[in-house]
């Protein structure tokens, strides 16, 4: 009968002769070793292998007549077929054919370990590599309706029963515990070419966690520069790639699953982001481990929000954010028209315009060593645009109705003397600590107090309280001057209500009528309960609810147009 055929492709040193002998072992397969390399080499008359000659003729060269044999009669009811991906070249329709009809899987290994295995036995190419090739072949398996489980050699190391696990439920047969081990020694169906290329694989019986690894050869830069991007695109796919490498121990996959995390709104999963100087998918939008926001937090930032095709107080950001670089001395600061551009393209590229909150940051740049040192950046500084679908009410937001409760931080709001709150910049473990403090509280977020002991504002929002009518904030002195802040001090007087800056104890915030915070994502919201007290009637005050309509108001009506920023 026709077995179930199952085809791994892969490249060269990439652990695909040990993942044979994995499933050699099982009970109810056969394997076949390359059964397309003459083929390949047929095709490729300059190749010279010092088994050429012996294969050439041992091994059927015509590759459609093998597809044919290997989807016909087998011994056992599991057929699995080991390939190079560049072998597959050249078959057209036959070959598209033969992949529609079994059952298909990618192998990759990261191109540092591969091509430096590689050139231990002879020079590295790109095309001898099949990188570019697998990438084909992954794409036409999906073309042709197929969803090819992706499987990293490392990942396969590190946790070898729950990838193979794993991979035998998207291949839709049993694992077999069998495959995790095999005999030392040369195999009956290793190809003629096993004893130039298998010495190593011979001493193994089982998958070994990852090695120390070895040199990697100067003159394979240029070609690992070239693999190694469709190497991420392809290894972001594997088996257990969602899960840290750092717990990608034995059972991790059992322990943790597949999946990968939910998003709080799953429209950003696909978002696409400016990162330096072009937009990138979400999966590659990363910084250098040389830049500055890496080497030190040294970088500074904008929150902004977009309602209904216009972004809001656009100006009074781009303005705070160059004044931030600047008081950071940054060196070529991007220009308000190149920032508004780039913010264009990517609600653009999104389909962005309403509910959306975006993050501009502009990091000192990358360094040309690790330093903490500014001198080491000379490439200038770098801007990412990062857009999100985030309601003001949404999963990753604020309760503006019913609410929410606050607790006071033990850790004190930093003051001009140490760093200045008024430079808007992205080292903000100040910060984190009390949010951490607020999350183990059970609290949306903290109270943050001066050095004095005077209210300054939260983690993340400045702070007002109600009493007796009036509105009243902390000065701006050991908290940033937030742009909604300034907004709300000038709506107050116009929806009636007299509103002041001065210092705040935490005893008036405890006693005040009503409590809210402000800030551009989370706009106004209500605080009903600080350190245990009630605050007020516990529910959002008459006088929030009037701000929170002037405010909504605003944004109705004012802010850039979106069209209005291209270049």
């Amino acid at each position: 009968a026709a077995p179930v055929v199952i085809n791994a492709w892969s490249g060269p040193r990439s652990l695909s002769t040990a993942l044979m002998y994995s499933f050699a072992q099982r009970s109810d397969t056969t394997v076949v070793d390359e059964p397309l390399y003459a083929h390949h080499l047929r095709l490729n008359p300059h190749l010279q292998r010092p088994y050429r000659e012996e294969l050439m003729k041992a091994q059927n060269p015509d590759g459609a007549a093998v597809l044919q044999q290997l989807v016909g009669p087998q011994p056992k009811s599991v057929l699995y077929a080991k390939h190079i991906g560049k072998q597959l070249t050249g078959l057209g329709e036959a070959g598209d054919d033969f992949l529609k009809s079994t059952r298909n899987f990618i192998l990759v290994r990261n191109p540092i370990d591969a091509l430096a295995s590689w050139e231990e036995k002879l020079p590295p190419t790109l095309g001898e590599s099949s990188y570019a090739e697998l990438l084909t072949v992954w794409s036409r398996l999906r073309e042709l309706g197929q969803e090819p489980a992706i499987v990293d050699a490392e990942l396969l190391q590190r946790d070898p029963e729950g990838v193979l696990r794993e991979l035998c439920t998207r291949l839709k047969i049993e694992f077999e515990p069998a495959m995790l081990a095999w005999p030392a020694g040369p195999k009956p169906y290793d190809g003629i070419w096993a004893s130039f290329w298998y010495d190593g694989i011979h001493k193994s019986t089982h998958f070994q966690p990852p090695g120390a690894g070895r040199p990697f050869p100067a003159s394979a830069t240029p070609l690992l520069d070239a693999a190694f991007p469709i190497y991420s695109v392809l290894r972001r796919h594997a088996i257990g790639a969602a899960i840290p490498i750092s717990r990608m121990v034995p059972g991790a996959l059992q322990q943790y699953g597949d999946a990968r995390p939910a998003l709080p709104d799953e429209r950003n999963r696909d978002v696409v982001s400016w990162v330096g100087g072009c937009l990138v998918p979400r999966a590659f939008a990363v910084m250098s481990c040389f830049d500055s926001s890496v080497q030190g937090g040294d970088a500074v930032w904008e929150g902004v929000r977009v309602y209904k095709g216009r972004v809001f107080h656009l100006e009074e950001h781009l303005r705070r954010l160059d004044h931030s670089a600047r008081a950071m001395a940054y060196a070529e600061i991007p220009s308000k028209a190149f920032v508004k551009e780039a913010i264009y393209r990517t609600l653009a590229a999104n389909n962005m315009a309403d509910g959306v909150h975006i993050r501009l940051t502009l990091s000192r740049g990358e360094k040309v060593t690790s330093s903490m040192n500014p001198k080491f950046n000379v490439y200038g500084s770098r801007l990412i645009v990062l857009a999100e679908f985030k309601p003001v009410e949404g999963a990753a937001t604020y309760d503006n109705s019913t609410g929410v409760k606050l607790i006071t931080a033990c850790n004190r709001r930093n003051p001009p003397a140490c760093v200045d709150s008024k430079i808007h910049h992205c080292n903000l473990i100040n910060n984190i600590l009390p949010k951490i403090q607020a999350n183990n509280a059970g609290a949306a977020d903290a109270v943050m107090l001066d050095i004095d002991g005077f209210v300054s504002e939260t983690n993340a929002t400045n702070i007002f309280c109600v009493r007796g009518g009036e509105l009243i904030t902390p000065w701006a002195d050991h908290c940033l001057p937030g742009i909604t802040r300034a907004t709300i001090l000038a709506l107050a007087p116009k929806a009636g209500v007299p509103a002041f800056e001065r210092r705040v104890s935490l005893m008036e915030l405890h006693t005040a009528d009503e409590v809210f915070t402000t800030g551009t994502m989370g706009e106004l919201t209500p605080v009903v309960e600080i350190d245990g007290r009630v605050i007020g009637t516990g529910v959002r005050g008459p006088i929030t609810a009037r701000l929170q309509e002037a405010y909504r108001a605003l944004t109705e009506t004012e802010g850039t147009p979106i069209e209005d920023l291209r270049a």
